[in-house]
């Protein structure tokens, strides 16, 4: 999956991340010899209330009654008010990512922006560090450095993980809605959908604060080899690469751009799949 292979590149190489390398190519070899057990995973997914909550939705007796009368063109409608409302949210999901409008300067109210440093700032940020103009970090001074280089990455990705919950919770109110009114059976898939949704919410918060762990380490590893191929008596000229937008600061912004794709490809693919079950089970 997409959203593995990101999230495994975003923390791999890195002595703390929660998952090492090591661990992660034998596991992966394991699946693809043995297919995971769906029921077993998705146990391990949910928490004990919300499997309760799920265990009374499935228990409940079958639906009775008809389906809307014009079901096929209210699906019809519903299945393009999505596919519209999710192409918009793309961008605005990203947004935080991708807005190059705004200037990073070193300062607690920049930690909102993303933005690449130009190196009249990076040599001002290393020698507020403590050192000479143009020595080199050490291994301390150049982890504050990532620190402070990083907040505007971290800042910038939390938002955009939090704008992605925001708008997918959002969209699925009004699918609800939307599917309740096509006919009973669609009404009860769509139950089942939210009581499993709402069992998997820590999950889902664990795994968002993971990715912005992996992402702060995966920063920090990378200021770290940057600060330690600098050489003696660097200027301006030699942070040229660091502020380049092919340089290391824009590839850790565009890991974590796509690691945001990836779930918001995932996130889609879980609400057109529904869609397409709901409508059909009402013989749409």
């Amino acid at each position: 999956m997409d959203l593995e292979e990101n999230g495994s590149k975003i923390g791999a190489g890195n002595g703390r991340s929660p998952v090492s390398s090591a661990a992660i190519v034998p596991h992966r070899e394991l699946r693809a010899s043995v297919p995971p057990n769906p029921a077993e995973l998705l146990a391990q997914l949910m928490d004990f209330s919300g499997s309760v909550a799920l265990a009374k939705v499935l228990h409940a007796p079958a639906p009775t009654g008809d389906s809307h009368p014009q079901a096929g063109q209210l699906a019809a409608q519903l299945h393009e008010m999505v596919r519209v409302r999710l192409d918009a949210q793309l961008p605005i999901v990203l947004r935080p990512l991708t807005n190059r409008r705004a200037t990073w300067a070193p300062r607690p109210e920049a930690a909102r922006r993303a933005m690449l440093p130009r190196p009249p700032e990076l040599l001002r940020a290393i020698a507020q560090l403590g050192g000479e103009p143009g020595q080199l970090p050490d291994e301390a001074q150049a982890s504050r450095l990532a620190r402070e280089l990083g907040a505007p990455l971290r800042a910038a990705f939390g938002s955009s993980l939090r704008q992605l919950h925001a708008q997918f919770a959002g969209l699925r109110v009004e699918i609800a809605r939307g599917l309740g009114s096509l006919g009973p059976h669609a009404h009860r898939l769509e139950r089942i959908d939210d009581a499993l949704q709402r069992s998997i919410q820590r999950k889902v918060i664990s795994l968002f604060e993971r990715l912005q762990l992996a992402a702060e380490l995966s920063f920090e590893r990378a200021c770290l080899q940057a600060c330690a191929s600098l050489p003696a008596g660097f200027g301006e000229a030699e942070l040229e690469r660091w502020a380049a937008d092919g340089g290391w600061i824009a590839r850790e912004r565009a890991l974590c751009e796509r690691v945001v794709r990836s779930l918001f490809r995932h996130q889609r693919r879980n609400l057109e799949v529904l869609l397409l079950a709901a409508t059909r089970a009402e013989a749409v």
